[in-house]
């Protein structure tokens, strides 16, 4: 459902990104931060498939009733890199994720990478967002150049290239998926717990993916 301009874009992005990497992807993905947003609800039931139960042959399986989530959810917004989460934000109730509030995130995720990444930042810093509406207003953009990241491009309505969403975030909500949170702090506490766990080399890999990812885009776009 792309338009040809779209598609040309993702073509040209992956491309650019595969110039970029060359032989060095430990080196690029090293250089890489990258943040994006999404909801955390305080249940989100399990999928038919996820529920799925082994069964005896002939046995029925077990009656199972039609679950909703909850409305209730937390905005939560993650900056990261090839070692792990750099910064974690809740979006308070009641405020309204704007330009000027992820702004005073991309300060806080600068912060971040001074206290946690040394060396980091004079390497350079490449900084990876898709095309939100708060990640390109003017107070926004300005906030980054203020960083002193170097933005690489997104093309638009293009999840699969974005590492956040099809690695990062998909993998913490299966974890979460079909788990009941009594209030804000335990949902926070079983998100934390889920990345303290997890190696450097599992958020390595994830950057890594965008590589592959890419080649993918160029070989299915390629003949468009």
């Amino acid at each position: 459902m792309l338009t040809p301009f779209d598609n040309q874009r993702r073509l040209q992005i992956s491309k650019d990104f595969l110039e970029l990497v060359g032989d060095n992807i430990d080196e690029i993905c090293d250089r890489i931060v990258t943040a994006d947003e999404t909801w955390v609800r305080q249940y989100d039931p399990e999928s038919k498939q996820e529920s799925m139960q082994w069964t005896k042959k002939g046995e029925r399986p077990p009656k199972k009733f039609k679950v909703q989530k909850l409305p209730w959810k937390l905005m939560t917004t993650i900056f990261w890199d090839s070692e792990g989460v750099l910064l974690i934000d809740y979006l308070p109730k009641g405020t309204t994720m704007n330009g000027q509030y992820y702004a005073n995130l991309l300060a806080q995720a600068r912060e971040a990478v001074v206290q946690k990444r040394r060396g980091k930042l004079s390497r350079g810093v490449l900084f990876l967002q898709d095309n939100a509406s708060v990640h390109t207003a003017r107070v926004s953009w300005q906030a980054l150049k203020n960083t002193g990241f170097s933005e690489f491009d997104h093309p638009p309505y293009s999840p699969d290239l974005a590492p956040s969403d099809y690695f990062l975030f998909s993998n913490l909500k299966k974890e979460l998926r079909g788990r009941r949170f009594v209030d804000d702090n335990q949902m926070k506490m079983a998100v934390k717990c889920h990345f303290d766990c997890k190696e450097k080399e599992y958020f390595l890999g994830g950057l890594k993916a965008l590589y592959t990812r890419c080649e993918k885009c160029i070989s299915l776009l390629f003949f468009v």
